[in-house]
C-alpha cells in the first residue's frame, strides 16, 4: 500500500508538469475541461498548422511515458512474486486514484479556485465567476473516479498478461 501510494505521488507529478507545459504552450489543448463560462469568454487565437502540430507531439511523447509509467510500475513491483489480476488492480488503481484526490485538491482546488497563477488562465476569462466553482472541479474528480477504475483495469490487464507470459514463465 505504501508503495502504491509513492507511486501514486511520482505519477501525480508526472500528471502535473505534463499539464504545466499544455497549459503553459498548448492551452487551446485543454479549453474543453474549463467551464463552459470560460470556454465562451476565451479570446485564445486559433493555433497555427505548427502549434497544433507540436501540441500533438508533445501530446502522444507525454501519453507515453505517463502510461508506460503507469505499466513499469506494476511489472517492476510484481516482477519477483506472482500476484494475480485483483491484487495488480488494486496496486495500479491505489496510483491513479492518487492522482484524481491530488488533481482534484492541488491542481483544481487549490491552484485553480484559490491562487489561480496566470499559466492556468486562459486569456480573456480573467472575471469569469466558475473559476472559483469547487463544485464543477468535485463533479470532474466524481466522473475520474470511473475513468480511473477503467483505467487500472485496462493498465492491470496489459500488467498481468506481460508478467503471466513474458516475466514469470
Amino acid at each position: 500500500m505504501r508503495t502504491a501510494l509513492l507511486l501514486g505521488l511520482i505519477w501525480s507529478g508526472l500528471w502535473m508538469a505534463f499539464l504545466y507545459v499544455i497549459m503553459k504552450y498548448f492551452p487551446w489543448e485543454m479549453l474543453h475541461d474549463y467551464p463552459e463560462d470560460v470556454r465562451k469568454a476565451s479570446t485564445l487565437p486559433e493555433p497555427t498548422r505548427k502549434q497544433k502540430r507540436n501540441a500533438k507531439i508533445f501530446s502522444g511523447i507525454g501519453s507515453i511515458i505517463i502510461f508506460g509509467a503507469l505499466i513499469l510500475f506494476g511489472l517492476l513491483r510484481f516482477r519477483a512474486e506472482r500476484a494475480d489480476f485483483l491484487t495488480l488492480f488494486w496496486f495500479l488503481f491505489i496510483i491513479a486514484m492518487s492522482w484524481n484526490v491530488i488533481d482534484l485538491l492541488v491542481m483544481d482546488w487549490l491552484l485553480v479556485c484559490t491562487v489561480r497563477p496566470a499559466w492556468l488562465i486562459i486569456p480573456g476569462t480573467e472575471n469569469c465567476s466558475s473559476y472559483s466553482d469547487y463544485g464543477y472541479h468535485f463533479k470532474g474528480f466524481l466522473i475520474g473516479c470511473i475513468y480511473t477504475t477503467i483505467m487500472a483495469l485496462i493498465f492491470a490487464g496489459i500488467d498481468y498478461a506481460i508478467l503471466r507470459f513474458l516475466i514469470w514463465g
